[in-house]
């Protein structure tokens, strides 16, 4: 009797689907749903905005543009990192280093403000600053100075390429 009671409790369980039929549905329709949304998203998308934006004006990037490279460094990293720079050099106060990337020449660096100076005119207030270029597993250091001009912005008066010793 207890065995015609147990095959009685098994018989009155019954599915409806067998299970891989139902998760194979269930994964397709998911599937589906997703994909939709995620093609739907794109089409929507706004075009790339390259207008250019920040702290620095399109006549100071300009005037950077114009400075001498100094011996050693490339011309799109010095900009790159010239323009980390004026970003350090912004506050009067002593900023932390400033991140810089140039990623068409995969080079990297930080800008860092030391101590401030005085220039031979005794006018123009300087700031020394040591600048970092990474390029894969090499690292060079870079020493430089940079004054105020009469606009209020920062020149390089010098700038050179520290010798490993």
């Amino acid at each position: 009797m207890a065995t015609q009671g147990a095959a009685r409790h098994r018989s009155s369980y019954r599915r409806t689907a067998p299970f891989h039929t139902v998760s194979f549905r269930t994964a397709a329709c998911w599937t589906t749903l997703f994909a939709g949304l995620a093609l739907a998203g794109c089409a929507g998308a706004p075009a790339i905005d390259t207008t250019t934006t920040g702290s620095i004006s399109p006549r100071r990037a300009a005037a950077y543009a114009s400075e001498p490279v100094p011996e050693g460094v490339a011309p799109d990293d010095w900009l790159a990192a010239r323009t980390a720079l004026a970003e350090a050099l912004r506050e009067d106060s002593w900023a932390p280093s400033v991140p810089w990337e140039n990623s068409a020449s995969a080079t990297r660096g930080t800008v860092t403000p030391l101590d401030p100076t005085v220039a031979a005119n005794n006018k123009a207030r300087c700031r020394e600053f040591l600048m970092s270029f990474v390029r894969d597993a090499n690292e060079e250091w870079l020493q430089g100075e940079a004054c105020r001009t009469e606009r209020g912005w920062w020149k390089v008066d010098q700038a050179r390429l520290l010798q490993r010793g």
